[in-house]
């Protein structure tokens, strides 16, 4: 190999190791010089940074905006991505996983009904979801969830493809529940599971294998089955408030903050097969957070009192999760300690994952370098 190939081998070697959770990164190496730009506005290039790194990033999460509206949802930038429309008014989000968001939205035609979409925030392309076969009555306590539907895919570019929405609903200690298939664009039979104290909470669902888990709104949790619909209830946590996430080892997780420490948990079994939950963490917030953000709980609009700090969101796949003060979100890398404030607000969060390479426009191919430039 010739000594200018070689460097070129290099330098391509070097750019494929650009973090892609910062993709401004690739946008100012390509500012370096015209060889650089054409290398990383490339095809060939693009492709296999993304085939390097085979794993979905966080670029930004929804939150739930209350205003003057009754509700709309917003998508906040953690990196220099931002969808087109970044304000959603009158959409709901109700989970986000996949480089997919799902909204709900009430049909303004239909009386006590709601639609469900899904929405590509890389492609600002929508898809409305037909309503799962219930009587209106049936989701006056319901919540949904959306995955994709490719085998073996590691989300790194499945924008556009086949995916399936889960809804449950509560009515009468019943839950129900059914699974929407975007390829067959039909919702799966109902399958049930009575637990008078099970109730579908309306909350972000964390994804453990071929699992959904769901909170139920008196801390028991209940779990989706999606290869066999089978539907069932796990035991309640101790802890009131919290956030599922998956753990270390991709078992199902838990997290939560109590004063100022936070918790991390982990359902394990024992060597009988018998399933609990262990802690696994204990991390002081007063050494991660500014001292003003931690003050005595306050009194909120109910005029009831609200904990210092609560956990808000996770981002699958990754440590990072979301916690909340009385007047900012601050995202937390559990593993490194990293702590970043990414809102003066309070509210939930649903972190938004997907691989973003910038669009960037290639110079002629036939245009010749003046001079050195590796």
């Amino acid at each position: 190999m010739s000594a200018p190939s070689l460097m070129e081998d290099l330098v391509e070697q070097i750019l494929l190791r650009l973090p892609p959770e910062d993709p401004g990164c690739l946008v100012r190496a390509s500012l370096v010089c015209k060889p650089w730009r054409r290398l990383l506005a490339g095809p060939a290039f693009r492709r296999r940074y993304r085939d390097f790194h085979r794993r979905p990033r966080l670029l930004g999460f929804l939150q739930i905006v209350q205003g003057d509206q009754p509700y709309y949802s917003r998508f906040v930038p953690t990196s220099i991505f931002c969808p087109a429309e970044p304000d959603l008014p009158d959409w709901l989000v109700a989970d986000c996983r996949h480089g997919r968001a799902l909204f709900v939205t009430t049909n303004p035609d239909v009386e006590g009904t709601l639609d469900l979409v899904v929405w590509d925030p890389m492609t600002d392309d929508y898809r409305l979801v037909p309503q799962p076969s219930l009587e209106p009555e049936d989701y006056m306590e319901y919540t949904a969830a959306v995955l994709c539907a490719t085998e073996g895919c590691h989300h790194c570019g499945c924008e556009g493809g086949p995916f399936r929405v889960a809804f449950l609903s509560t009515e009468n200690g019943v839950t129900s529940a059914r699974l929407y298939s975007s390829e067959t664009d039909t919702w799966s039979e109902l399958t049930s599971v009575h637990h008078h104290k099970a109730n579908v909470n309306f909350a972000a669902s964390v994804l453990v294998g071929d699992a959904l888990y769901f909170r139920g709104i008196r801390n028991h949790i209940i779990e989706y089955q999606l290869r066999t619909s089978c539907l069932s209830v796990l035991q309640p946590l101790a802890m009131y408030s919290g956030r599922l996430m998956t753990g270390e080892d991709a078992e199902l997780g838990f997290a939560a903050v109590e004063g100022t420490i936070l918790t991390l948990w982990s359902r394990e079994a024992d060597p009988k097969g018998v399933e609990a939950w262990t802690q696994l963490r204990v991390i002081e917030l007063k050494a991660l957070l500014p001292d003003y953000e931690l003050s005595d709980s306050y009194m909120g609009l109910q005029h009831t009192w609200l904990p210092v700090a609560s956990v808000l969101g996770f981002a699958e796949g990754t440590d990072v999760i979301f916690v909340g003060t009385f007047a900012s979100i601050y995202m937390i890398e559990l593993k490194s300690g990293r702590v970043r404030k990414v809102l003066d607000e309070f509210g939930r969060v649903y972190p938004y994952m997907s691989f973003y390479i910038p669009a960037m426009e290639a110079v002629s191919t036939t245009e010749q370098p003046k001079g050195s430039v590796y």
